[in-house]
């Protein structure tokens, strides 16, 4: 290997070569404590004793003449891979390939989303090229500088994060033992509706939210609003998020519809291009509300065309679906001092529920049952946006960071619409569900959330159902039959698709199966998928 990169040769020293040994220093320790996400006050006390060695290599220090020598680059693959990882954690806030592949093959822009994409990926790769350059730098025509990299390259490929997210998705999709999940399914459709008054629905998702904010040792008041709406109701504290729920429609479609959202992904050629309609033979909560005569409103911040959410709007009965493009004009859009738009994803969560309030006035006007669904974007990662009329809160504004304050304005515009609804005396008959979409992705308290046991929120508010907790061992999909029993459903078994009720006390698949094994099969499922997609077998 030494023989193949051939011998230095005559060499001459660079000027300013500790400073480059001290740039490649800093931001490989920026990108580690970033990769890890550990306190950014790591990088002071690491940066001396790196800082140290490289001077002790002769980073940087001396150029060969002639022909740079080869295998320079080798460190660089791996690096290249931890940079991709990077780029798709600050975009998606994970990397998780179900999420990325819908995404990917779904429309992305809203509203200037992709401008806030590409400036976030811009940011990521910023510290890598740096890296880069300097590596190049240091290490073409030295062999010193290369067997050190030679060193490196291999423990880097296999700590590297981006190969243990795509070898650990393919070991758990192909594993043996697998669960067949069309034997634990239950056809939705089989629901009866109440023999009484149907009382209209109203279904408020709010943006990683979860359950693990409730701490307050960790986030203060963030939840507070959430917790007095819970002490009127029933709360589920129990919801772990299982695979191909852990994205905003994923996270809707598990719990209106019983199943994770088993994408087509790249499987043969039936992927997300190719389909508009989102699980089109899927039974799922807005298909039976519509079969019995609701009318239904689906309501979003950010486009509707957004990833998928209008396919699965258009598929499933809901007679209106609005987003940023039918709301966005009736209200003030903030500017940053680029004037950019200081929400790239959508409109506040103030105008959202003040949108969401002048149509629950307008169905309520009707003689149908109504059902609406609310799904607010406060909370989004990696910094949330907090509504204009919290900016001036002190309140809220007393929070330590961006992230807690949105989570605790949009906590306060869900309970205080909550509130206006009712004092405008259009409750009655009426089920209110509050919950999250899926668990925070990487935000500024990201550290603080993965020490706890992370749970979603779910709280059902109706009259006549008695404050009470549910500690059962659940997932998203149990949610479904959960709020159908709320609306007064009678259900075979109390199941419908994958779930379980949680007001039956029944143990749930994941609680039968376990969590881990639960995710195996969702990940491995094909069955399921071709059947909720209405694909014949073996086509």
């Amino acid at each position: 290997m030494l023989k193949l990169w051939g011998s230095d040769r005559a060499e001459s020293t660079r000027p300013y070569w500790m400073i480059w040994a001290a740039v490649f220093a800093i931001t490989f320790l920026n990108i580690a404590v970033k990769v890890a996400d550990e306190d950014p006050t790591l990088i002071l006390y690491g940066f001396p004793p790196l800082f140290l060695m490289l001077l002790a290599l002769g980073f940087g220090r001396s150029f060969a003449d002639g022909r740079p020598t080869m295998g320079w680059w080798l460190p660089l693959i791996p690096m290249t891979m931890l940079m991709i990882w990077c780029v798709f954690i600050q975009v998606f806030g994970q990397f998780s390939l179900a999420p990325i592949l819908f995404h990917f093959q779904y429309e992305m822009e809203s509203n200037g989303v992709m401008s806030f994409v590409a400036l976030q990926v811009a940011m990521e790769l910023l510290p890598f090229l740096l890296l880069f350059v300097c590596w190049r730098q240091a290490a073409r025509g030295h062999r010193r500088m290369q067997t050190f990299g030679a060193l490196l390259t291999v423990p880097l490929l296999v700590f590297n994060p981006f190969t243990f997210g795509i070898g650990n998705h393919v070991m758990r999709a192909y594993a043996s033992d697998q669960l067949d999940l069309t034997r634990h399914f239950s056809d939705p459709s089989a629901a009866t509706k109440p023999q009484d008054r149907q009382p209209n629905l109203i279904h408020i998702y709010l943006e990683s939210s979860e359950r693990t904010f409730w701490d307050e040792s960790l986030f203060g008041k963030t939840a507070a609003p959430l917790k007095r709406l819970e002490a009127r109701g029933f709360s589920a504290t129990g919801i772990a998020e299982s695979e191909k729920t852990n994205w905003t429609l994923a996270g809707q479609i598990a719990s209106n519809c019983g199943t994770p959202l088993l994408g087509l992904g790249m499987t043969g050629r039936y992927d997300f291009a190719h389909v508009k309609a989102l699980l089109p033979k899927a039974v799922c909560l807005s298909d039976i509300l519509a079969r019995d005569g609701y009318t239904l409103t689906f309501m979003q911040g950010a486009m509707l065309g957004f990833a998928g959410t209008d396919g699965f709007v258009a598929a499933h009965n809901y007679q209106k679906g609005v987003g940023y493009a039918e709301i966005g004009a009736n209200y003030p859009a903030p500017v940053t001092a680029f004037g950019t738009r200081a929400n790239p994803w959508g409109i506040d969560d103030e105008d959202l529920f003040d949108a969401a309030f002048k149509e629950i006035v307008a169905l309520s006007s009707g003689k149908k049952p109504f059902g609406l669904t609310v799904s607010a974007i406060g909370g989004h990662s990696p910094h949330g946006f907090v509504s204009r009329s919290c900016l001036d809160d002190a309140d809220v504004m007393s929070l330590p960071n961006q992230t807690l304050q949105a989570f605790y304005c949009t906590n306060k515009l869900a309970e205080a619409f909550i509130k206006k609804v009712e004092e405008a005396g259009l409750l009655e008959n009426t089920v209110v569900v509050v919950q999250s979409d899926h668990l925070a992705m990487r935000n500024q308290i990201y550290r603080q959330l993965k020490s706890k046991e992370r749970r979603n929120t779910f709280i059902i508010l109706k009259d006549g159902l008695s404050p009470s907790l549910s500690a059962t061992a659940a997932t998203m999909v149990d949610t479904y039959p959960t709020i159908l029993e709320a609306l007064g459903y009678t259900l075979p078994d109390r199941k419908a698709g994958l779930g379980v009720s949680l007001l039956s006390g029944n143990t749930t698949l994941a609680g039968d199966v376990g969590l881990d094994r639960l995710n195996d099969a969702i990940l491995s499922d094909s069955t399921l998928r071709d059947k909720l997609w209405g694909i014949r077998p073996g086509t």
